[in-house]
């Protein structure tokens, strides 16, 4: 037995029966039956909801209808359908004697098959498994045809109006009542749960759960990949612009505001270097691609959730975020980057013990060559952390003091040059002999040539220092007696050093 409330709100016969007149009080319904003609309504049984044909139904206007509801009421009826275009018919006099008959008046849809809706409800009143596996079926046909593009509370929504029992999402599990865990990988953080059910109803729940929970992961993928793909779109041009030669930055810049990048505006860029001790273990390189690409990103949405426009680019690999704004940001700028920064690294948990993070931020610029200037900064500052060996705190670069215009040069392809070319003899050697000669000899110009000094800062014997001291100058393609020489020397062993 169901009440004439729960009948008409069940989700196969929501969509077919509205309520043209409602006793204050729902009757119950135990019985359905179809009739032809008001006249043979003391023949129903009570607590019966009674279907009228069209032609029954054309008597609504007259008094034949007011008869017939009395006849209603003294046989026990739970409810009159009408079916045809005379549902607008029900005079105020029969609405007043259904409600003190506590009859109600309901209207099926025009299109609405009396024999299939009487099939409806029969099943509606049986329950048990074939009521309960019907609304199953139809939450699930509902979920699977829902687009791609849907949100998870649209998909519950409709698991909730299919099985009559409501479906809604959830940041954690419920002490009780049923419900399913959405994602695949890694911790839930998202339940589809409902409200619990008895018997067969509850077993259908139990069914269509899981599947309101698979579609709700497929519709979060498709919203972060929708998410993503422009996201990428504007790392890889940003990328681009950082590596290009100078006659094709026309070329990056047009895509760049193709993609909304606002690129003619004020540039701080931030670069971000992951390292790993010398002692930690080796790893696939495809697994740390992925998670220096997760770090970048995480750090990337802390910084959005601050506040601000920021992008992303890749320098090797580095990352480089870019802070972008319509007007000049001020000197204080990139101080106040690194404060956000240095608060961004602070939520982000490292994915192994061994990698430490160097930062550097650039100061802020202007346009095209503004972006190119503030990241070449960027990545000075950031030799400047690995110099001083600052780890997990951003460095501005105008904090470098005297030391900005050898840093940049120390950040420089120029510089990497002079380490390739110059040192190349040496570097060629490799292993421990190729370590102690550089490191030698970068001593030796450091103390200004002195023998005597470089002993005592490697503690060796003078002998010892002027013997390696010759094989350098034997291997190098310099002239030992020219200043600029061994100045370009000086510089290369101390950028190789930094680059380390």
């Amino acid at each position: 037995m169901a009440t004439l409330e729960q009948l008409v709100g069940s989700p196969p016969l929501s969509r077919r029966l509205s309520y043209l007149a409602r006793p204050q009080e729902t009757p119950e319904v135990q019985g359905v039956a179809l009739v032809e003609d008001v006249s043979e309504l003391d023949r129903v049984r009570a607590e019966t909801i009674v279907l009228l044909t069209r032609e029954a139904s054309a008597v609504a206007g007259t008094y034949r209808f007011d008869v017939a509801l009395r006849v209603a009421r003294s046989v026990g009826l739970a409810a009159l359908v009408l079916s045809g275009p005379e549902l607008a018919d029900v005079t105020t006099t029969a609405a007043a004697i259904a409600d003190r008959a506590g009859i109600a008046i309901l209207g099926a849809r025009p299109d609405t098959d009396l024999g299939e809706l009487a099939i409806a409800i029969g099943r509606e009143l049986a329950g048990g498994a074939e009521a309960a596996l019907l609304r199953a079926h139809t939450a699930m046909r509902a979920v699977l045809a829902h687009p791609a593009g849907g949100t998870p509370e649209a998909l519950a929504g409709l698991a909730s109006a299919a099985l009559g029992v409501a479906v809604s999402l959830a940041g954690s599990a419920p002490a009780d009542g049923p419900a399913a865990p959405v994602g695949r990988d890694g911790p839930t953080e998202l339940w589809v749960v409902a409200d619990a059910q008895d018997g067969d109803l509850g077993l259908a729940v139990d069914l269509v759960l899981p599947i309101v929970a698979a579609g709700t992961w497929q519709a979060l993928e498709h919203a972060h990949r929708a998410e993503e793909l422009p996201m990428q779109s504007r790392t890889e041009v940003l990328t681009e612009m950082l590596a290009v030669p100078p006659e094709a930055r026309d070329a990056s810049a047009y895509r760049a505001r193709s993609l909304s990048i606002p690129i003619d505006g004020w540039h701080v860029a931030a670069r971000l270097e992951f390292e790993e001790l010398a002692d930690a273990p080796e790893r696939d390189g495809v697994a740390a691609f992925a998670e220096r690409e997760a770090m970048a990103r995480a750090v990337l949405g802390e910084l959005a959730q601050a506040g601000g426009v920021w992008h992303a680019a890749r320098s090797g690999t580095a990352a480089v975020l870019v802070s972008m704004t319509s007007e000049d940001p001020g000197s204080g700028a990139a101080a106040k980057l690194a404060q956000e920064i240095d608060a961004a690294l602070g939520h982000v948990r490292l994915p192994r013990a061994t990698t430490v993070v160097r930062c550097g931020v650039g100061s802020p610029h202007a346009g095209l060559a503004g972006l190119l200037s503030s990241a070449a900064e960027a990545r000075a500052a950031t030799t400047a952390a690995r110099t001083t060996r600052r780890a997990g705190s951003a460095v501005p670069f105008d904090s470098v003091g005297l030391r900005r215009t050898l840093v940049e040069w120390y950040a420089s392809d120029t510089a990497q040059d002079a380490i390739t070319t110059v040192l190349r003899p040496l570097v060629e050697l490799g292993g421990a002999r190729s370590e102690r000669l550089i490191q030698t000899l970068h001593v030796y110009l450091d103390h200004q040539g002195s023998l005597t000094k470089t002993a005592e800062a490697l503690d060796l014997h003078r002998n010892a220092v002027s013997y390696r001291i010759n094989q350098i100058f034997a291997m190098l393609d310099v002239d030992p007696e020219s200043a600029d020489d061994r100045l370009l020397l000086q510089l290369a062993c101390r950028a190789r050093e930094m680059a380390a």
